[in-house]
């Protein structure tokens, strides 16, 4: 069966990854969460402007003087004039405003235009009727409000707020229109700066994990090598320098585990040598025994084998065809001494009576 070939990554690969990983995680939910709080900020914070900027303005208009502008005939009129000229002053400095009109209601419900800021052919005229009525402006006669989402009507799409004029009755509006073109370049300039912060960030984390993954896997490959270095039998290796973490518990281990080795060696040289000292002079004892008993041996051989000794004076001849006395023969070579002195038939032999007697 065959096994596939398992993919091996460095350590300083996978830490890169890790950080890398870790820092998309984190960048990309802190970004999301940035991103989705400052958008909705950005939206309360729009909706609040045409809010307040359509409160003030209704504060300035006053519904009694509109009442009499009803039809086309009626922009003649010096109510019209006045109340045109109050909206047109607020929305030229305003280039995010697309549209600022002021609106009736009457009792069947239908909601006209009275004055309309727009200074193209396409200015809506006193009584034109509005079609496309949102909840959020029924409610805008009766008290100030925004959209909560942009909407598109025939004009475009808009985020718009309303509040009531003043003395309207419920019956006045004065109304704020926002281009969503604004907006949406408010939104995209926006995730355009979480996307260049999320990106300076990933980029920086890269610098920061290539640095530390390179850091560490040159203080791993450098304690392998120390390690083969030791493994060759070179044991003064000593890993030198300190990084203040864990690498410098693992140097103080490998440079301790370097000293005992290196003392063992020591203490086992130191041995070894004592034993060949030792085996020298057992070897040489041994070969002085063993010359000695070579020598007895051969001493024995002489006085084993067949002597010839003179049957008259006792004499033995050696190998060389002397004649020698038993006793320097056997002392030559046996090492043997003779001490003299008679035994009781010699002394009678010789003594005579006096031998006898004693």
């Amino acid at each position: 069966m065959k096994h596939k070939p398992q993919i091996r990554f460095r350590y300083s690969t996978k830490l890169f990854l890790s950080h890398l990983v870790a820092v998309f995680l984190v960048s990309g939910s802190v970004g999301t969460f940035f991103y989705v709080r400052a958008m909705d900020n950005l939206m309360r914070s729009l909706q609040s402007r045409l809010q307040n900027s359509a409160a003030l303005l209704s504060e300035t208009l006053d519904a009694r003087e509109l009442d009499g502008v009803r039809t086309a005939p009626d922009v003649e009129s010096a109510a019209y004039r006045g109340a045109l000229a109050k909206v047109r002053r607020v929305r030229r400095p305003n280039p995010d405003i697309a549209f600022l009109y002021v609106m009736r209601r009457a009792d069947d419900g239908t909601v006209s235009f009275v004055v309309d800021s727009d200074e193209t052919e396409a200015q809506a005229r006193p009584g034109k009727v509005y079609e496309n009525v949102v909840p959020e402006m029924l409610e805008g006669f009766h008290q100030p409000v925004v959209d909560d989402e942009l909407y598109e009507d025939e004009w475009g799409t808009f985020l718009s707020g309303y509040a009531p004029l003043r003395n309207g009755e419920g019956r006045y509006l004065v109304g704020i229109d926002m281009r969503a073109d604004q907006v949406r370049n408010n939104l995209r300039e926006l995730r355009l700066t979480g996307l260049a912060s999320l990106f300076a960030s990933v980029l920086l984390a890269l610098v920061f994990a290539l640095y530390l993954s390179r850091g560490l896997a040159r203080r791993i490959a450098r304690v392998a090598a120390h390690c083969r270095d030791l493994a060759m039998g070179r044991l003064n290796v000593r890993i030198e320098g300190r990084t203040f973490d864990e690498f410098d518990d693992l140097a103080e281990s490998f440079n301790a585990m370097g000293e005992t080795l290196s003392g063992t060696r020591s203490d086992l040289e130191k041995a070894i040598a004592e034993l060949k000292t030792t085996q020298s002079g057992l070897e040489a004892r041994v070969e002085e025994r063993t010359r000695q008993l070579q020598e007895t041996v051969e001493k024995m051989d002489v006085l084993r084998g067949l002597l010839p000794i003179c049957c008259s004076c006792k004499k033995i001849r050696d190998d060389q065809g002397y004649w020698q006395q038993v006793e320097q023969f056997v002392a030559q070579h046996t090492g043997a001494r003779f001490s003299h002195g008679l035994c009781p038939e010699c002394a009678v032999k010789l003594y005579g009576e006096i031998a006898a007697k004693d």
